[in-house]
């Protein structure tokens, strides 16, 4: 069994209109967000905001969805961008990955780093997806896992880091998806990140939001026909909205989704009243104790 769980940063749910690329992606997954069925699916509406007033932001939202921490209220605001002391320090206590491997799991992060990374020491860029992969005493992906097919890297398709200069396979969003959907079989809990979605609400146009979009589809759909919804459990979901609404270039109030397929998707967080991003990191902690302890018994 395996947990795949897909983090889009700065995904939303909003009304359909002119302003929300995602009314022209039909299929799912992504076409869920606005309406749209499909068997096996469910989605949750979650909010984002936390209680505390103004607009979530990537470090609190980010904190919040890989602790199961109101880090918004631990601080006292919605931090942007980077996680600062605080809640660094709640992302080692508390991270999903952590907690999990602290629990007989063998857990990964799929993202590749780039040799830039690694050569900045100590001054190196640390989010929120790096601080828990590190305080979980992962292994963080090197370009040769990326060559070698152990790794997939932001935007999955590797172009980003090919202009760069380095030299790697470019891929298609359905290689890519395969290629994901593969790891996560060697794992009983794998996170990957993807954050053009919101690089894209920020400086792009609608097309430019939905172009990603309907690759992103893409590429999750090619997951998803590599993994066995008797067996395994697929997760979506992000820390705030924005390229739900290209109206706006700043992040949104809008709930975010939590997507789920395969086994238990049609039960979890069935008696969860009002959702919360806070909520993501105890159902995955939840499947992964009771399968473990399943598969305990059936060795006894």
């Amino acid at each position: 069994m395996s947990v795949l769980f897909v983090f889009v940063d700065g995904l939303g749910i909003a009304p359909q209109g002119p302003g929300n690329p995602l009314s022209r992606v039909k299929e799912p997954p992504l076409g869920l967000l606005c309406g749209n069925e499909a068997p096996g699916f469910r989605l949750i509406e979650a909010d984002a905001c936390l209680g505390v007033e103004g607009v979530p932001q990537s470090a609190t939202g980010g904190t919040a969805l890989f602790t199961g921490v109101n880090a918004p209220k631990a601080v006292g605001r919605h931090v942007q961008a980077l996680p600062n002391t605080q809640l660094r320090r709640i992302i080692s206590r508390n991270g999903l990955l952590r907690r999990a491997r602290e629990k007989g799991a063998a857990v990964g992060f799929a993202n590749t780093y780039t040799p830039r990374f690694f050569k900045r020491g100590r001054n190196r860029i640390r989010s929120v997806t790096t601080v828990m992969a590190e305080s979980a005493g992962l292994r963080l992906n090197r370009l040769e896992d990326l060559i070698a097919g152990r790794a997939v890297y932001r935007d999955y398709t590797n172009g980003l880091i090919l202009e760069q200069g380095h030299d790697v396979a470019r891929l298609d969003a359905e290689e890519a998806g395969a290629r994901l959907a593969k790891l996560a079989r060697t794992k009983d809990l794998l996170i990957y990140e993807f954050f053009q979605t919101d690089h894209t609400g920020h400086r792009g146009t609608t097309e430019d939001a939905l172009e990603v979009l309907a690759d992103l589809n893409r590429f999750l759909q090619a997951a998803l026909r590599h993994i066995d919804p008797d067996v395994d459990t697929f997760v979506l979901s992000s820390d705030h909205g924005n390229v739900e609404d290209m109206e706006t270039s700043a992040h949104t109030t809008n709930p975010v989704p939590i997507l789920l397929y395969g086994k238990g998707a049609d039960t979890l967080l069935a008696d969860v009243s009002r959702p919360n991003i806070c909520h993501v990191t105890p159902l995955i902690l939840s499947i992964i104790s009771s399968r473990l302890l399943k598969d305990y018994s059936m060795r006894c």
